[in-house]
């Protein structure tokens, strides 16, 4: 009886061994679930904090990098703009040469039927002018030439314009009489922007950075306090340099992913490439805050 009395326990005591240790496994096994939330944080918030997604769309094709230098969908966020024609989406497909330097490319309109060209662009340089050739399917075409001069460039054709890189980018008229100055001091807390025609402040913005890879920009009337006029841009810096941002008025304006901008804007042709992009891209309003921003971030890990 004694002998069946401690075999009982011996046994007793492995059962009671062998449930201690799979409770202590189960905490093991539990441990990966409480490390999902964790995991999901650690990734890139760029969906999370609301930053656009131009490129997608359900009922569109896919927008795939190809062989160009620059990627970037332009999207038209205004109400009627589809009703009006045909199509909300540009897509810049833009070429650049070893040097950095913006060789040309094509744009596209986004269909439901895919990418439809829409316009050519070719680039030419010597040692010291550009000139930019435009082309459309509808046969129109124009074409526009850069001067370029120390820090500076002067611009005929199609349009004409003096632009300089120096602490702000400037763009103006050529008789000097209106200007538009975005400072590209990344030491600053702020980086401000003024509009001014002759001797008046039309309009003035700043470049803020509430949080790490993104930056804010507002631009009004210096007496529009409450911004009802003017506009504001949302944009985020992703990881690999690429940008997405969002403007936005009294009404909705554009969403934008631009792949490769940084980096064209960050060498030694940052002035020639931010003019040659204002022409063929056009919305200088909205898009001009943006080349400055993208300029201040050069040489800065940012």
């Amino acid at each position: 009886m004694k002998k069946n009395y401690f075999f009982f326990l011996f046994m007793a005591g492995i059962v009671v061994l062998f449930m201690l240790a799979s409770c202590k496994q189960a905490k093991v096994t539990e441990k990966p679930l409480q490390t999902v939330p964790q995991q999901a944080a650690s990734q890139p918030k760029t969906s999370e904090s609301g930053a656009p997604h131009p490129e997608a769309a359900t009922k569109m094709p896919a927008i795939e990098r190809k062989n160009e230098s620059i990627l970037l969908v332009y999207k038209h966020t205004g109400f009627g703009y589809v009703e009006s024609y045909g199509f909300d989406t540009y897509v810049f497909r833009l070429l650049a040469d070893p040097s950095g330097q913006i060789s040309g490319g094509i744009v596209y309109q986004r269909t439901s039927d895919g990418e439809v060209e829409a316009i050519h662009y070719n680039v030419t340089r010597s040692s010291d002018e550009i000139t930019l050739a435009a082309s459309g399917a509808d046969k129109k075409s124009w074409s526009a030439t850069l001067k370029l001069k120390d820090s500076s460039i002067d611009v005929s054709g199609q349009q004409k314009l003096s632009a300089k890189l120096d602490k702000a980018l400037v763009f103006a008229s050529t008789d000097g009489n209106y200007s538009e100055s975005y400072s590209i001091d990344q030491a600053a807390p702020e980086m401000p922007s003024e509009i001014k025609k002759g001797d008046s402040t039309l309009e003035k913005g700043k470049w803020t950075f509430p949080e790490n890879n993104k930056a804010m920009y507002v631009q009004t009337k210096p007496d529009d306090t409450e911004n009802t006029e003017g506009f504001q841009v949302s944009l985020w810096r992703e990881d690999n340099g690429d940008l997405r941002f969002r403007t936005e008025g009294p009404t909705p304006i554009n969403e934008v992913y631009a792949s490769g901008l940084s980096a064209v804007l960050a060498g030694d042709h940052a002035l020639s490439n931010a003019v040659l992009l204002d022409l063929m891209l056009g919305e200088s309003r909205y898009l001009r805050p943006v080349y400055a921003f993208a300029i201040s971030r050069r040489g800065a890990g940012k």
